[in-house]
Order: C-alpha cells, then structure tokens, then sequence
C-alpha cells in the first residue's frame, strides 16, 4: 500500500523539538497496557513492541485476542545506542510470569527478538517485521541514515513542527491503500505524540541493526506481499498476507489475529 511511515519520520526527525524528551508523551499517557506491574497467573500473556513512531494504540485491533495483552513502554535510548543494547535494558522494564509471547511491528519486532535472548517467551511474532535490517528497502535505508544523522540543532519549535507533521501525515494517510478514516486518524494521532528525537535514533539503530541469525525460540513471521518499507523478496515470512501493506496488524486485523492464536496453541498445554 501507499503509505509510508517515513514521510512522517523525515517530519519528526528533522523538524522537531531537539530538547524533547526521547521517550515523549505518547510512551507514558497512552501506553495503557504497561508490562511494568503485571504478573501472569494462568493464561498466557502477549508482550507487545510497537513500531518507531507509534505506541500502545497501534495494537487496538489485538484486544480482540483471547489473552491479555501488555504493551512495553518506550525507555529514553542512549547516544549512539545499538538496538540490541537498547532491547537488553528494555528487558528490566518487563516483569512477566509464564508463560508469554513477545511480538512486535516493523521495528517491535526487531526488538522483540533482541529481546528474546535475555528472556524465555514461548515464541517470538514478527508482524509486518525482519530479522535484520538488511531486509528494509534501500531507498528507506538510504533516508534512514539522513534521518538517523540529522543534528539536534536543526529542529524547529514545537510550535511548528507539529502543525506541518500533521498536515504531512494528513495527506499521505488518506492516500493510503486500505486504511479506514479511522485508521488513518489514528495513525495521526500518533504521529502528532511522537518524538523526534526518539525517532531519530530508531532510524539510526534500525538500519545498522545485523540481526539475529539463530534465535533461540520459535519465531513466527506474517508479512504482507505489498508491504513497501520492507519489501516481501528480502524477508522469508511463514505467512503471507495477500493485499497487505506494512500496517497489516490494522488494515488484516482479523487474518493477523487468528494467526497469533493458531501459532500461540501450539505452544500451551491442551485442554
């Protein structure tokens, strides 16, 4: 589908507030399923990593899931932070029991499977993900870098980045293939509660991210044979989308739920 992220990105990174705070508001007023204080008892939990620019809100369509969902806030990255470096102290936030699933969206995913070496989840879901950044389109990569490397002293007053942010997110989304006006709003929302420092860094860590070659959980991959940031030749997925973007968790809700579940009970106990 037609829409991006990385307009938004090129928006956020290079015309936001360079005293912003890297985690921004979006983490902490919106990430209602924090994994913080949370404990499993009996079923099951889904430990979920959104992608760079978005939040809790990205994984609406998942509450219909039969199990509990945690979403783990964003933490402020260090300078210059490696993604791995970055994922092994995003573990310390996340206090779960077994047994747990941990997944994630584009650069979620990444991170998830980061993640996964310094934890035991059941298995690891890659939605609308990679394994390495080598999977993303070069041209994303190209400006991924530019955006990654932009100076903190190019940003403009938050009073005129946000408005031109959304007026940018305005247009692209509503050009987008399959995205409700909903979606798109919510999409908007996001963007407009981003931060672009944090954004910045993701785009520099998320390109210069080698991967995990060998994992030592089961991974599940579904992708969508149109989605554009990282195209379907450069990754191996289990499960093709048909007609999906790089938004299927919002746009394929209920082909991406039920995939999560099948792949999820094959790993607990039967009845």
């Amino acid at each position: 589908m037609r829409f991006r992220f990385w307009p938004l990105i090129l928006c956020w990174a290079i015309l936001g507030d360079p005293d912003e705070k890297c985690h921004g508001s979006f983490s902490i007023r919106h990430s209602a399923f924090s994994v913080r204080e949370f404990a499993l008892t009996a079923q099951p939990t889904l430990v979920f990593i959104s992608g760079l620019g978005a939040d809790a809100r990205l994984f609406t369509p998942q509450q219909a899931l039969p199990w509990p969902i945690r979403v783990v806030e964003w933490i402020e990255p260090q300078r210059r932070e490696p993604l791995a470096g970055y994922a092994e102290r995003l573990v310390e936030r996340v206090k779960v029991e077994k047994p747990f699933f941990l997944g994630g969206v584009s650069m979620g995913g990444m991170i998830a499977l980061e993640m996964s070496r310094w934890m035991e989840p059941e298995a690891v879901f890659l939605i609308a993900s990679a394994r390495s950044g080598r999977a993303i389109n070069p041209l994303f990569r190209a400006c991924g870098r530019l955006i990654g490397g932009a100076p903190l002293w190019a940003g403009l007053p938050p009073a005129i980045a946000k408005p031109v942010a959304l007026l940018l997110v305005k247009y692209t989304v509503r050009r987008a293939d399959h995205l409700t006006h909903e979606q798109a709003e919510l999409c908007r929302q996001m963007a407009a509660d981003a931060s672009p420092r944090f954004v910045r860094w993701g785009c520099r860590a998320t390109v210069g991210w080698p991967g995990v070659d060998l994992p030592r959980v089961a991974v599940y991959h579904i992708h969508g044979d149109r989605d554009r940031m990282m195209p379907l030749r450069r990754v191996k997925p289990d499960h093709v989308v048909r007609g999906g973007g790089h938004l299927i968790n919002l746009t394929h809700a209920d082909e991406v739920n039920a995939y999560v579940v099948a792949k999820g009970k094959s790993h607990l106990p039967k009845p």
